[in-house]
């Protein structure tokens, strides 16, 4: 048998502790998955981006539970943070399946529109009545997620759903006769001023859970407020403040979505309303 310290040291002296033979080279580290490549659309379909070590959550789930988080403590409380620890899960496997929070608005977004979808009836036969029924769910459905609504004139709403509910309007608008640039433009028209008025019912000054006593009393403040100001600066404010009072946000909700309608139904006659 060779001795090993031949093999080290002509002499057959022990080897220097530095002169240890060299470690293997340790073996590439695998390839990080390729989320640069992915595009900014949330719902185009992911590429190379690998698979997270477990699934144990699903992008739906995500939504779900921050929809649940908006709804209960507004956006100022939804982080990636936070959400991972309503999931059970860190954050790192959150952005598995959403890259970023501005992303996961997109995706609330685009769901709370399913919702707008899912409840509203068609009428195929009569417009007006459809044009109507879309813009009242679709208000109801935002003042329903009151603390999501703000951030609607914030992110754009293109998501499936968005695109969904908007093809079913023009397709009942230009089955009633309306040309193409017409349905386009009077179905946005219409949804527009749906989401607005529900962005401006959601900043109410108390907040969009105020009961029906504090809204009493913040009436009754405002309208003692209101006649105590001089009467020559705000004589009609003054005079008819109990109109005003009556002018509830369903009653200019209903007032406003009748004389909408009522101009798109007059550009279609060829009559355009006046000014």
């Amino acid at each position: 048998m060779t001795d090993m310290t031949d093999m080290s040291d002509p002499t057959g002296s022990r080897p220097s502790p530095r002169a240890r033979p060299a470690a293997p080279p340790r073996p590439p580290a695998p390839p990080r998955p390729a989320a640069a490549t992915r595009s900014l659309f949330p719902w185009a379909p992911p590429t190379d981006r690998g698979q997270p070590a477990r699934e144990a959550l699903t992008r739906d789930q995500i939504v779900d539970a921050a929809i649940r988080l908006l709804d209960a403590e507004g956006l100022e409380a939804l982080s990636m943070r936070r959400l991972g620890k309503a999931l059970g899960a860190g954050a790192t496997s959150l952005y598995w399946h959403i890259r970023s929070k501005d992303e996961l608005l997109d995706l609330v977004l685009d769901r709370i529109i399913g919702e707008v979808v899912a409840e509203v009836a068609m009428r195929p036969d009569d417009w007006r009545w459809t044009a109507a029924e879309t813009a009242r769910t679709f208000r109801r459905v935002l003042v329903r997620h009151a603390y999501v609504t703000p951030i609607m004139g914030a992110r754009p709403t293109v998501g499936p759903n968005a695109l969904r509910g908007m093809d079913a309007l023009i397709g009942v608008l230009i089955g009633a006769g309306f040309a193409p640039r017409e349905a386009v433009l009077a179905a946005n028209t219409i949804i527009n001023w749906a989401g607005g008025y529900a962005v401006f019912e959601s900043r109410h000054p108390l907040g969009p859970d105020a009961t029906a006593e504090q809204e009493a009393a913040y009436s009754q403040d405002f309208n003692e407020f209101l006649v105590s100001l001089p009467r020559d600066e705000y004589h009609w404010m003054i005079e008819l403040g109990p109109v005003v009072a009556e002018c509830t946000a369903d009653v200019q909700f209903e007032y406003g979505l009748a004389r909408l309608l009522d101009g798109i139904a007059l550009q279609r006659a060829g009559r355009p309303p006046a000014g």
